[in-house]
């Protein structure tokens, strides 16, 4: 497995990190085929992504033979952070977090020594970029990243404010996201404290599903349901639907659904 103290260091860390923002570019985006400064406007698909170049003559010059650029194409794929590392471009295998290169401004981990040497070996920024982004070694270094839907979603610290892609941590396998750098702080200092909060959130976000029964952890009943706090939640039977229900509050319910073990009884990652 990917070790997961490089989660927030490595995986997207590239000087101008974060997923292409509306009508924005990271400073300094060059189109591939003119080498001019790119523009939104100026979009080919490629790899369930975007490449963006300086004008509609270059799309199509992209489009008609994109193999021709592809290697340049897997670059700003990860510099415009639509791309993230998964493992080392050379073997494939898990990244070392000390075995770190920068290759056309990106922080690439390799798994060993031998594999950081070389690429540091080379003698051109070009030949280290062939290394890095040709694509064999992208495709065994390098997925799509994961995008999520924060439509109305809201910060469980600060319920009236909207949640923000660039201010979230890692839980479970999947994102928590919140509103501003403090409740992100506020979380780092006691995660435990807010676990069922963070459980429901990867709920509505979408990253988590129902397979069982939370309370029992048995097949569920599509006739036996609550709704605890927006998200409608099944049971195997009337006396685990009651339980729930009976609960005082809706903090109580939610607790009773999403607390630690009940969500781990009762719920998956997509």
């Amino acid at each position: 497995m990917f070790r997961k103290s490089l989660a927030a260091a490595l995986l997207v860390a590239i000087s101008f990190a974060g997923a292409v923002e509306a009508q924005q570019l990271p400073e300094g985006t060059k189109c591939i085929v003119a080498g001019k400064p790119a523009k939104v406007e100026a979009a080919a698909d490629y790899r369930g992504g975007k490449v963006y170049l300086c004008c509609k003559n270059c799309v199509a010059t992209f489009d008609k033979d994109s193999t021709k650029f592809a290697t340049l194409a897997n670059h700003q794929l990860v510099t415009t952070g639509q791309f993230e590392q998964t493992g080392c471009p050379i073997s494939g295998g898990d990244v070392d977090a000390e075995q770190v290169c920068e290759v056309g401004g990106v922080k690439v981990a390799m798994c060993c020594e031998k594999c950081k040497a070389k690429v540091d070996a080379a003698e051109t920024e070009e030949e280290k970029i062939e290394l890095v982004f040709a694509d064999a070694a992208f495709e065994r270094s390098f997925a799509k990243k994961a995008s999520y839907d924060l439509t109305g979603v809201k910060c469980f610290m600060m319920p009236k404010r909207d949640v923000k892609e660039a201010k979230s941590v890692d839980h479970r396998g999947g994102k928590v996201f919140f509103c501003c750098p403090g409740c992100v702080k506020k979380w780092n200092k006691s995660p435990a404290k807010f676990e069922a909060q963070a459980n429901l959130h990867l709920v509505k976000t979408g990253q988590f599903k129902q397979t069982a029964c939370p309370i029992s952890g048995g097949d569920i009943d599509e006739e036996q349901f609550s709704e605890v706090d927006g998200v409608k939640v099944f049971f195997c039977c009337k006396n685990c639907k009651a339980k729930v229900d009976a609960a005082s509050t809706d903090d109580a319910k939610r607790d009773l659904v999403f607390g630690k073990d009940l969500f781990e009884k009762g719920f998956a990652a997509k």
